[in-house]
């Protein structure tokens, strides 16, 4: 059986970190929403702004997986493990994540994006 190419590694890790960050954003953002928070609003700006510049991102990454003929799919996941298929050049791979794991990169991830976009628009922070 072919391995993964790096490429398609990353390809597939970005996809399944990118579809988890985008449903842990939208989860937020309904709670915020119902937040009893004073100044909401910001964040709320924050996070919508992040979900779109999410879902440009995820759509570059299906458009290049879709050209290299690559697919994930969630088979399944309980409280410790997520289990991924990843179809590729006709083959077939099942990954394991431990959903620890996958949280704390979420979480990175977010923050990333948060700071970026803060550092984009206001300059370095000193």
């Amino acid at each position: 059986m072919a391995k993964l190419t790096v490429e398609e590694e990353r390809l597939s890790e970005s996809f399944i970190l990118y579809e988890l960050m985008r449903r842990v954003l939208e989860n937020d953002l309904v709670k915020m929403n119902q937040a009893p928070v004073k100044l909401k609003t910001p964040y709320i700006h924050l996070v919508e702004q992040t979900l779109r510049d999410l879902s440009r991102e995820l759509h570059e990454t299906k458009r290049h997986m879709k050209r290299l003929n690559l697919k994930v799919e969630l088979n399944s996941h309980d409280n410790t493990f997520s289990e991924y298929t990843i179809f590729y050049r006709g083959y077939a791979l099942t990954a394991k994540y431990l959903n620890a794991h996958l949280k704390n990169q979420v979480s990175e991830k977010i923050e990333a994006w948060f700071l970026h976009r803060r550092q984009s628009k206001e300059g370095p922070v000193h």
